[in-house]
């Protein structure tokens, strides 16, 4: 396909040069493969008949680009184009002047074909030409193929080299994107002065998008974000929105909707939603609605997974990829509709085989996932592998995940550590962050903190805040004799971290202040921020400020307060929440002991898809507390969630074996349920098999076994002896 590509490309551009040659223009170069920093030079126009020769030259380069988006969305085929072309061919004969103006959209002009691969190579190379005949928007477009990285890996840096080219054509969008990479230290070094000044000049001369995305840096959790200001960034979007543009009353709308810079109001917020939508048929404001009802974009809208299918479903039915992503996910999964695996498999495979990495990412992670259907390994890993055979690189990262962090697969270190590699190397951030990290761990590779560190610290350098983040964790903990814990320096990592955007960093930051762990106690000053962070609707911060409620950390315990934090991050989205709540009223303290509410909140948080509840739920179930006993049933959860891939399942597994509360004392079973949690790292399961040994509870007293085991225990708790520890963020 590509050697007739060329050849036909070739025949295309002679009849060009025979018309530049007449104006004295460079001749066009045959379409070539994309160099890794490819700087088009564009063709200028000339003195000779600028107004024949221009007018032809931006129509063919027009058609180019359509031709070029055709194989980019994968709704072209090399035969179809090559119709196209000669079509171009004939528009170049000289003794029919007035039909270069004549060019049509491809589209119209060969049809579209359904369901034909997508083909990054082709469109870029058209994108190429069409630059080099002096498309600033060819520029663009070739900006955002590599910014979006949907059907090629996205590489910023080379994003940022093409919206600088168009940018310095002339072109406004070029400069709106110039100056958020710079902002937000995306393929450039960060520089947030001047690319919020190159934005703001576009806001002040009325530019919408110019003004929704300073609303977007100035938003709570939005990747990137220069300051934490919701009131900002509602302004910003109510000023686009005056000005008729739809996505800025998007915006308005859900985040009146969710009370972020406002009071909240949920029903005016989706009604504003909801008109945009019924006036122009929005895809992205049904998929924003169906993330609304969802919890993906973090809202306080009670959840109705039923509404957000129906949503995305509407966005899918119009065409859109992210809806129809959204539905084959939620078919699949059985979320606010019957379950159809197969079904929603085949929307997603069928959206995959179009050579949509997002969508290939996203069947990799469902056929990984245990709690959907049994994992298909080999298809998972083949999917994986496609995306990052068309350069996208975080698949490599979720092939790392699969054999180190999905408890579903058998944990392989080495292997994992492998494709972590081939992330680093790729450029990918995260792959040389999970590299840095299993290297200071000796995970899958060999130990040497000295070389994971700088890793770290490289990234942490170049203002990537996860690493800022990741390296607060590490000093925070320590790694046994290797690294010892330092809050201090810890401490100095996560201010970075928060100075970098990090709301994850500030959270930190504000939990050590509020402990006086790395520097001076500051109780007001650490809530403050966590608050903030609270208040802006993020649920991290909210999970923090429940756990700092409830263990005295501020001078006293609050379980009241708790649970309302907790409450606020469960409507958020966050199962794990309702987890912490029911472990409140399980344990009690200043608010009284009530197994029955504990079960619920246990129950409520299973049923959004949380296996430490499902775990709670099946060991009240087992032991009768808050709910009718039912130790079959109760056992069988218990043993599922173990299945699952939490080796912690099978401790408690043997404790309700020796329990006594859930049938007769039981010691076999409860040795095998411990070895089970052994052999996936539980240091603890060793220690329970030497206290079963010790004291003959269950089994036959065995001094021997006993200090056996303990001495694995030492072994599986100290990092020099065994690389099972995890870091986690």
């Amino acid at each position: 396909m590509r050697i007739g590509w060329l050849l036909c490309a070739s025949v295309v551009m002679s009849g060009v040069e025979a018309e530049a040659g007449i104006a004295g223009q460079a001749p066009f170069q045959p379409l070539r493969a994309l160099s890794p920093v490819a700087v088009v030079q564009p063709v200028q126009a000339t003195k000779t008949a600028p107004d024949r020769l221009d007018g032809f030259v931006r129509a063919l380069a027009a058609s180019y680009i359509a031709l070029g988006d055709l194989y980019r969305d994968g709704k072209t085929t090399a035969a179809a184009a090559e119709t196209a072309l000669a079509y171009y061919r004939g528009l170049s004969n000289p003794g029919r002047p007035a039909a270069i103006y004549a060019v049509i959209s491809p589209s119209d002009l060969i049809g579209v074909v359904k369901d034909a691969p997508a083909d990054p190579f082709a469109a870029s190379e058209l994108y190429l030409q069409a630059a080099a005949m002096g498309s600033s928007e060819a520029l663009m477009r070739l900006g955002d193929l590599y910014r979006e990285g949907r059907v090629v890996a996205a590489d910023p840096k080379r994003a940022y080299l093409f919206y600088d080219q168009a940018a310095k054509a002339g072109n406004a969008d070029g400069n709106l994107r110039v100056g958020e990479m710079l902002a937000r230290g995306q393929g450039v070094a960060r520089d947030t002065g001047k690319g919020l000044a190159m934005i703001g000049a576009l806001a002040d001369a009325g530019n919408p998008e110019a003004l929704v995305l300073l609303g977007d840096l100035y938003r709570p959790g939005g990747q990137g974000m220069v300051a934490m200001e919701p009131a900002k960034a509602l302004g910003y979007y109510r000023k686009a929105a005056a000005l008729g543009y739809d996505a800025g009353k998007l915006r308005v709308g859900e985040m009146i909707a969710i009370g972020q810079g406002a009071t909240q109001d949920v029903e005016a917020g989706l009604a504003m939603i909801e008109e945009v939508v019924a006036r122009t048929r929005n895809p992205a404001g049904l998929v924003l609605l169906g993330s609304l009802y969802s919890r993906a974009d973090g809202g306080v809208i009670a959840i109705d997974l039923g509404k957000a299918f129906g949503y995305f479903r509407r966005a899918a039915d119009s065409g859109d990829e992210t809806g129809i992503l959204r539905t084959g996910e939620m078919l699949a999964r059985g979320r606010g509709t019957s379950q159809s695996y197969q079904a929603g498999r085949a929307m997603l495979t069928g959206l995959a085989d179009h050579g949509d990495t997002f969508a290939l990412i996203a069947l990799g992670d469902l056929l990984s996932d245990a709690a959907v259907a049994p994992v298909d390994l080999a298809a998972a890993v083949t999917s994986y592998e496609k995306a990052a055979s068309l350069g996208h690189s975080d698949a490599l990262v979720r092939l790392g995940d699969l054999y180190s962090r999905n408890g579903a697969v058998a944990s392989d270190s080495s292997t994992a550590f492998s494709y972590y590699l081939r992330a680093s190397q790729a450029g990918n951030l995260a792959g040389k962050l999970r590299v840095g990290e299993m290297t200071v761990l000796g995970q899958g590779t060999d130990r040497n903190v000295a070389v994971g560190l700088a890793q770290m610290n490289a990234l942490a350098d170049d203002g990537d805040a996860d690493a800022m983040n990741m390296l607060g964790a590490l000093y925070q903990r320590g790694i046994g004799g290797l690294l010892p814990a330092n809050a201090a320096t810890a401490f100095g990592y996560f201010s970075k971290a928060a100075d970098a955007g990090s709301v994850i960093g500030t959270v930190h930051a504000g939990e050590m202040m509020v402990r006086g762990q790395g520097t001076a106690k500051d109780v007001a000053g650490g809530l403050t921020l966590v608050k903030a962070a609270a208040d802006a609707g993020n649920s991290d911060a909210l999970m923090s400020l429940g756990a700092l409620m409830g263990d005295g950390s501020t001078g006293r315990v609050d379980a009241t307060e708790a649970v309302l934090a907790y409450e606020k991050a469960a409507a958020l989205g966050r199962p794990d929440a309702l987890v912490r709540i029911g472990d409140i009223y399980r344990l009690g303290g200043t608010i009284p002991t009530d197994p029955v509410k504990a079960f619920d909140y246990y129950r409520r948080a299973a049923l959004a898809g949380d296996e430490t509840g499902r775990l709670r739920q099946g060991e009240l179930t087992a032991r009768g507390e808050g709910t009718r006993q039912d130790i079959v049933a109760g056992l069988e959860l218990v043993r599922q969630v173990g299945a699952g891939g939490d080796p912690y399942a099978y401790v408690v597994l043997g404790d309700l074996h020796l329990s006594g509360a859930a049938g007769p004392v039981d010691g076999d079973a409860a040795v095998a349920a411990y070895e089970n949690a052994a052999r996936q790292g539980r240091a603890d399961a060793l220690l329970r098999l030497g206290d079963l040994y010790r004291d003959g509870k269950g089994v036959p007293a065995d001094g021997g076994k006993a200090a056996e085991y303990y001495l694995k225990a030492v072994d599986a708790e100290n990092p020099a002896a065994t690389a099972g520890e995890n870091v986690q963020n």
